[in-house]
């Protein structure tokens, strides 16, 4: 009897230990240095971002979670947040017409825009060895907005419908030096509109937690009408993710 109870928990603990194996969860906050350029319009002109509003640079934040599983049929989850918001304050140079209002040049305005999203990823695992590779949907969900606010009024686009994406993450691990190289990618393109949301990066991972460096950049062409926006944020980012 004794024999028996042995041999079925040795029998459980090794069932735990696989299941421990296939079951996984992930997390990552990044620093985002975004550099705006592009051109917004609303029932007037194109409104240049950096001639018009001032628009620089600007910093934001990116952190996601990422679950698992072992059960084959069912996709794995993974749910990202990305701040993307600039505000300006600038005197015009020209006269343009937006959402209705009418702005003078030597006018001062404030301006602001916002593409921040949240994203929900249904994803499967393809390969998982030193090559890592995930395909999937993501359901892109934008709240943000396109003001710009002055003594003339202020006229306002919002900017907060669900996009439907593909999506892919792909991963190169170097062996026995915790290096690897990583490329993921969100996109869609319907006649003229697109998002394009494309991230390269190295980074170096010890146990689990890694530190990464890497470019994204960011990519909109979006009509509706007479609203249009062209806006392209990219640059460096810097990350730290935990994988258990």
């Amino acid at each position: 009897m004794n024999k028996n109870i042995l041999a079925i928990a040795v029998l459980a603990a090794t069932a735990v230990s696989a299941q421990a194996d296939v079951v996984g969860a992930s997390a990552g906050v990044y620093q985002w240095k975004q550099n705006w350029e592009g051109d917004i319009k609303s029932g007037g002109d194109e409104i240049d971002l950096n001639d018009d509003l001032g628009y620089d640079d600007d910093n934001g934040n990116s952190f996601y979670v990422a679950l698992e599983h072992p059960i084959p049929v069912l996709p794995n989850i993974r749910l990202q947040r990305t701040d993307i918001e600039i505000s300006e304050r600038s005197t015009l140079e020209r006269s343009f017409t937006y959402d209705g209002k009418v702005y003078v040049a030597t006018e001062d305005v404030d301006s602001t825009t916002d593409l921040g999203h949240t994203d929900a990823t249904l994803y499967y695992e393809i390969l998982d060895n030193w090559v890592n590779l995930d395909v999937g949907l993501t359901i892109r969900m934008f709240d943000g907005e396109a003001s710009i606010k002055g003594t003339s009024g202020e006229g306002s686009v919002d900017l907060d419908a669900p996009v439907p994406m593909l999506y892919g993450n792909a991963r190169f691990n170097l062996p026995l030096t915790g290096l690897y190289a990583q490329a993921i990618g969100n996109v869609i393109s319907v006649g003229d509109n697109s998002v394009t949301d494309m991230t390269v990066g190295l980074g170096y991972e010890v146990a689990i937690v890694s530190l990464e460096v890497g470019y994204r950049s960011f990519d909109v062409s979006l009509e509706d009408d007479d609203d249009e926006a062209n806006v392209t944020v990219d640059g460096i980012y810097f990350g730290l993710n935990i994988d258990i």
